[in-house]
């Protein structure tokens, strides 16, 4: 029977497995890391383990969702002040975002090692629906931000957010995109994506006086003499 632990002790062992958790996981990977190795950190049985945490996979997602949570503020700091929206803005919000995710220890290691399938199956649904919502709401507010600046096409604010998302899951397959050519893929598609949402006042000032334009010249063609 595992061990009680005061409130005091709780804190520290929960610390400490989070601590131990992310050195191994970032090193080893998920499927390598043994509850064992974990356990034998914080100093308690493998028994103990599941008083904090339901499995492994859920010690990872815990993880998994500070370094989330850390990016996306680190994006809401970035870009979520400026005063001007512009092209150029767009563009570097989705290459930066690609790139702090892709960049992050636990999470490339994850994508590398191919152990995205294994934790979506180990997780429960709500977990997972969770972490969704939580990206989901922080975008939502730059894109509709970003609408309201009239830089952005007239979307649901939702289909643009899991245009961005669609992004950083082709991380899943780097290998089979091809690792020679998987970075100016990814800048090419960053281009072609931010040029398709961008929307211009100009251009669309343009338009709609050249729609203008076109209806006054004919409602003119069918006038008659009187």
């Amino acid at each position: 029977m595992p061990k009680k632990f005061n409130e005091q002790e709780k804190q520290w062992i929960r610390r400490k497995l989070l601590e131990e958790g992310k050195r191994l996981f970032e090193s080893h990977g998920l499927r390598k890391t043994k509850v064992e190795e974990l356990t034998k950190a914080a100093g308690i049985s493998q028994g103990a383990f599941y008083l904090f945490f339901g499995s492994k996979e859920e010690l990872f997602y815990e993880l998994l969702l500070a370094e989330e949570a850390r990016i996306r503020e680190q994006l809401l700091q970035m870009f979520g002040g400026e005063r001007e929206a512009s092209k150029e803005s767009l563009r570097r919000f989705v290459s930066e975002s690609f790139r702090l995710l892709s960049e992050n220890a636990l999470i490339r290691t994850m994508h590398l090692q191919g152990e995205f399938e294994q934790l979506i199956r180990k997780l429960p649904p709500e977990k997972l629906e969770q972490n969704f919502a939580q990206d989901r709401d922080a975008m939502l507010h730059v894109v509709r931000k970003w609408q309201e600046a009239g830089i952005l096409r007239e979307e649901r604010p939702e289909l643009i957010v899991s245009l961005f998302r669609s992004i950083v899951l082709l991380a899943l397959h780097r290998k089979e995109i091809g690792e020679d050519i998987y970075p100016q893929t990814i800048e090419l598609l960053v281009r072609v994506l931010v040029d398709g949402l961008y929307k211009s006042r100009l251009k669309e000032r343009e338009r709609h006086d050249s729609s203008e334009t076109i209806g006054v010249r004919l409602s003119g063609s069918g006038r008659t003499d009187a």
